[in-house]
């Protein structure tokens, strides 16, 4: 608020109310479109095992992947009901991997040789292969949880 007051300094003190409210009232949409509705940025994708076993979802297997056919930052695949899910960090901190994570939010697939995939996105991860996974609703609710 007082950022806003500030810059605006040469304006009357009515407007400078109305500049801030405007302020306010945008900064979540700012930080929504920025990616960081949920701050998990500082996790890694072989956390995500740890969050599914805190859950009671057993966790066959944790591998790393290549994270650059989705240009992501760091990728892990994890192992549940005989399924693999991919785990891609993008991150936001990064101007770049900030707009590619919002582009896949909004659109809410990845493409592969043109093909689309679903996927999940919860802060600055990307969930792939859910939709083919037996426990999909539970992974769901961790996903969920996953800040």
């Amino acid at each position: 608020m007082w950022f806003a007051a500030r810059i605006f300094c040469t304006v009357t003190t009515g407007e400078v109310a109305v500049i801030e409210k405007r302020f306010l009232i945008l900064t979540p949409v700012l930080l929504l479109l920025a990616g960081c509705a949920v701050e998990n940025n500082y996790l890694h994708p072989e956390d995500f095992a740890e969050y599914l076993r805190r859950d009671g979802i057993e966790v066959e297997a944790v591998r790393k992947l290549r994270p650059d056919p989705f240009n992501a930052s760091d990728a892990a695949a994890v192992k549940v009901a005989d399924s693999e899910i991919g785990v891609y960090k993008y991150d936001v901190t990064a101007e770049v991997q900030r707009k590619r994570l919002a582009r896949i939010a909004k659109e809410k697939r990845l493409y592969i040789i043109g093909i689309p995939y679903p996927v999940k996105v919860q802060g600055s991860f990307v969930f792939f292969g859910l939709d083919r996974n037996p426990a999909k609703r539970k992974i769901i609710r961790t996903i969920e949880k996953f800040k």
